[in-house]
């Protein structure tokens, strides 16, 4: 027999109360209750309050672990729609513009975009990217290599490098092939790379730390402005220094 969560529904009944799929509302319910309790929410709990069967879960995430990933996921989406990775800096702007936009954007993501109510789910989101919980992996590996390749082609033309560019003249987007270890070149602008995202990472990694020490008082936009600004200056300052010692790959 299978066991079934409070007032729960067949899964096929459930799709239609409401006007929502029994997936969504399991998310919408799952939200809700990693919210409010962490990792100690219960499928049960959340099968209730989705009006949805407890074999639903497993079907459509594969466990709560896979819940959780979905949740987190869907979350790291919204903060990117909210605050895209150019940070809203037009295309055409100078390159250490466009950096700005990148670091302000990043750092909203972590510091500027949780509700107050979901302030744990913020917390579950930071230490999933620190401590890597496996079903969330592919969605952290994969957003790992969009900044790559957005923060890669910015990097070269700021060290006034040939950007990258197909015969239409675009610029393309960095290459799965050009993260070979063997290129020197292609090392040397990952090395730039992770050391700009380090710098953001800081708050992410000690974020709960910094939030106590303000009494729990949120980044305000022009703190976050601040940060940014400093990160940029100081990336920019290495970015030249390092560019006048080695010259760019001959095209």
């Amino acid at each position: 027999m299978v066991d079934r969560c409070g007032h729960c529904s067949p899964p096929e009944k459930a799709d239609a109360v409401g006007g929502m799929h029994t997936r969504q509302r399991i998310l919408d319910a799952a939200r809700s209750e990693f919210a409010k309790k962490g990792t100690t929410a219960t499928v049960r709990d959340i099968c209730r309050i989705a009006r949805a069967n407890i074999a639903a879960v497993n079907y459509h995430f594969g466990s709560k672990d896979g819940l959780l990933a979905a949740v987190l996921s869907s979350i790291m989406d919204e903060t990117l729609r909210l605050y895209p990775m150019d940070g809203g800096v037009p295309r055409d702007a100078a390159p250490g513009e466009r950096l700005y936009g990148f670091v302000f954007a990043f750092l909203c993501r972590i510091l500027g975009t949780e509700k107050p109510d979901e302030a744990v789910l913020g917390q579950m989101l930071s230490e999933a990217f620190m401590r890597p919980l496996p079903q969330f992996e592919q969605y952290a590996e994969a957003h790992r290599i969009e900044v790559l390749r957005w923060l890669v082609p910015l990097l070269r033309e700021i060290s006034g490098c040939e950007p990258l560019a197909d015969p239409e003249g675009e610029t393309l987007a960095y290459p799965s092939s050009m993260l070979s270890p063997t290129n020197a070149e292609d090392r040397r602008f990952k090395l730039l790379a992770r050391s700009i995202i380090a710098q953001i990472l800081l708050y992410n990694s000690l974020r709960s730390r910094f939030l106590e020490a303000r009494g729990g008082k949120r980044f305000l936009p022009d703190e976050i402005e601040e940060i940014a600004r400093h990160i940029t200056a100081f990336s920019l300052g290495g970015i030249h220094y390092l560019s006048e010692k080695q010259t760019c790959r001959d095209s």
